[in-house]
């Protein structure tokens, strides 16, 4: 017995009775003849020297040995699957899918301004999913989510086995409508207590944001509570309630250049009091990539690099 070889196809062969009941119809859903079914089981049978199934006039039944066994040939069965797909993952194949998240206004801007780049895909699938970070997240690490495979956000892993690749600093300050700003004029964060403040859900504590900006002049960083009649789960969801006069947002500055070009929105704040957050992008370490997440990560990597060069000559990204 300790010299039994079994073959993958034998196993298939059997699961796929069990589950139909009948060996005709077995055949049918694996495009095979039922005489060579009938075979495979019958050799399988006598090689072994135990009964499979009970045949009846209508069906087979599984016997007892074979209730017992057959978990265990679909257990080696998905094992089988498994190591298939293991191995095809990592053949340099354009084919599966690769999870990309990142906060609300990041992945707007992977949408608008990255993923068209990225030539040559084949059949990989790019699927786009948003992630906000919570308070807690922002100060003790993001997690990374079971399906992830790149994660673009501004804060750093919880995981440290995670590679963490800062792409960039950016700004984020509190902007307004001009129109807003005339009737209700605000000179510095101090101000910010007497104003509709666009709230984020995500960083809600107590009915509050927590704003933090970088004091005019010098390194000190100040927190301030700010309030307001307008909660958002997103980022954009906010700039829109604020382009319509409705509050300050707080928001990057890199991503409202149109917006401040167009003189829709402006800068609350003369002195450009803001808060410098990094851009990292969070990944597995590359041995344990397939090569489709590795060629994806490369070409989102590779048009921030470009991007980041673009809007700020002489900006370096570093692991």
């Amino acid at each position: 017995m300790n010299n039994l070889q079994i073959k993958p196809r034998e196993l298939k062969i059997i699961s796929v009775i069990a589950a139909t009941g009948s060996i005709g119809d077995a055949a049918a859903l694996l495009g095979m003849a039922q005489a060579n079914v009938s075979k495979y089981l019958s050799d399988f049978e006598t090689r072994v020297g135990l009964k499979v199934f009970e045949r009846t006039t209508r069906q087979l039944a599984l016997t007892q040995f074979g209730e017992v066994l057959l978990p265990y040939i679909n257990a080696s069965l998905d094992k089988n699957i498994q190591l298939i797909n293991f191995i095809a993952d990592y053949k340099h194949e354009k084919s599966g899918r690769v999870t990309i998240y990142a906060p609300t206004g990041i992945i707007t801007y992977l949408a608008r301004h990255v993923i068209h780049q990225l030539e040559e895909i084949g059949d990989i699938r790019i699927c786009l999913k948003t992630y906000n970070p919570n308070r807690n997240e922002l100060s003790e690490g993001v997690s990374f989510p079971d399906d992830c495979d790149i994660l673009i956000t501004y804060a750093q892993p919880k995981d440290e086995s995670l590679v963490a690749y800062q792409l960039t600093k950016y700004s984020v300050t509190a902007f307004a409508t001009p129109e807003y700003i005339l009737k209700r004029p605000i000179n510095s964060p101090d101000d910010l207590i007497k104003h509709s403040c666009i709230l984020l859900d995500s960083i809600l504590v107590d009915d509050a944001n927590i704003w933090r900006f970088r004091v005019h002049g010098s390194e000190e960083v100040r927190d301030y509570k700010v309030t307001g009649n307008y909660i958002c789960d997103n980022t954009q969801t906010a700039l829109e309630l604020a382009r319509n006069h409705l509050g300050i947002v707080f928001a990057p500055k890199e991503s409202l250049k149109s917006e401040i070009e167009q003189g829709i929105l402006m800068p609350c704040f003369s002195h450009q009091e803001e808060w410098w957050l990094d851009l990292t992008a969070i990944f597995r370490k590359r041995e344990y990539q397939p090569w489709r997440v590795q060629y994806i990560l490369d070409g989102v990597l590779n048009s921030l690099r470009e991007r980041i060069k673009q809007a700020v000559p002489g900006a370096t990204c570093s692991e």
